[in-house]
Parts: structure tokens; sequence; C-alpha cells
């Protein structure tokens, strides 16, 4: 390649580094709120279980899991789509190598992104009929449209995220010699292994 085309890639490069750091934050942030609902929900299950060991009911406890299921069940999906942590056919992944590689996961990003494309109007439709009719839980009538509201937001996170990583894989595409940028790497087990003990050790140390 030339050195003007090299010159674009690391300018590409340099962007997808920018864009990845300030979506990472925003995904940090998501992730953080939906494990500090899962603690939520933990203990409010506790106290729960010693309020029926005293005959007491916990009233309304079946709403605040519905009401905030959602929030935990997608805030974090653009975070682990990041790190590449979901399911992935990585036995089939694993095997492939240099432009190959990177077309089969620009081809996958692609599709999840159209997937996701779909699925943002509908939710959004769906948090909107809640917001406009007053929808609300059973026993303790919680409104549920900020609950609704959250699968949209997540979904759109979610698919800023796969397009840079779509074009962090047409960059590797085009120049497989350049180093990745905001695309999750895929290991086999034994370098996953290898990679953590620098880790482990200077933890130890």
């Amino acid at each position: 390649m030339s050195t003007v085309g090299t010159a674009k890639q690391d300018r590409l490069g340099t962007t997808l580094q920018f864009l990845d750091a300030f979506l990472s934050k925003i995904e940090n942030v998501s992730n953080i709120f939906a494990g500090v609902l899962i603690f939520g929900l933990m203990c409010l299950g506790v106290v729960g279980i010693v309020l029926q060991a005293f005959k007491l009911s916990t009233f309304g406890f079946h709403d605040v899991v519905e009401f905030s299921m959602v929030g935990f069940a997608v805030l974090s999906i653009s975070y682990v789509q990041r790190v590449g942590a979901h399911v992935r056919m990585e036995l089939i992944l694993s095997k492939l190598r240099g432009r190959l590689l990177w077309f089969v996961e620009g081809v996958s990003a692609l599709l999840a992104g159209a997937i996701v494309l779909i699925l943002i109007p509908s939710s959004y439709q769906h948090f909107q009929r809640a917001f406009e009719y007053g929808d609300s839980t059973m026993n303790i009538e919680l409104v549920t449209w900020p609950a609704k509201l959250v699968v949209p937001v997540a979904l759109l996170i979610l698919l800023l995220r796969i397009g840079i990583q779509f074009i962090g894989y047409l960059r590797m595409f085009l120049n497989p010699a350049v180093p990745p940028v905001a695309i999750p790497i895929v290991q086999s087990p034994l370098d996953q292994m290898n990679s953590d003990q620098p880790s482990t050790q200077s933890t130890l140390a």
C-alpha cells in the first residue's frame, strides 16, 4: 500500500480509537447501572425472604422486578458486544485468517446492525404507547414507560457500537497489516491463558 493509503488508514484508526473511547464511557456507565439494578434486586429479594420468615408480605415486589428487569437485560448488550463476550461462532472464526476473517466479521456485523435497526422503531413505538395510555404495573401501579424507553436507547447504543465495529472490520479488510482498533479479537483458549498470565503475575506482585 502507498504512503498516502497508509496515512489514510492511520487517520481512520485514530478516528475509530476516539469514537471507541467515547462510546466505551457510555457503555461502562450503562453496564454499571445494570449491575446496580441487579444488586438492588438481590438485596430486595433478601429483604423479602427475611420478611416472609416473620410472616410479613412484600407487596409490590413483582412489580419492582417487572419494572427493573428490562434495564439489566438490555443496558449491558453494547458493552458485551464491545468486548466480544456474546455468543459467537468462534469455533469457525478461530479457523479463519486474514481478509477472510475480517470479511466474515464485517458481514455478520452488517447483518446484526440491520436487525437492530429494525428493532429500534418497534421498541420506541412500544414505549410511545405506554407513555400515551399511561401503562402501569398491576399491584402498585408503577408507570412502565421509563423501563420501556430503556430498550430503544440501549439498542441505539448497540447500533452505534456495531457501526464502529463494522468500520473497524472494513479497515482491517482493506489492510490486514494495520493494528486492530475498536474490534474484539478472537483468541484461542491458549492465547487467552497466555494473555491473562502477565496481569495475574502483576496482581500477585
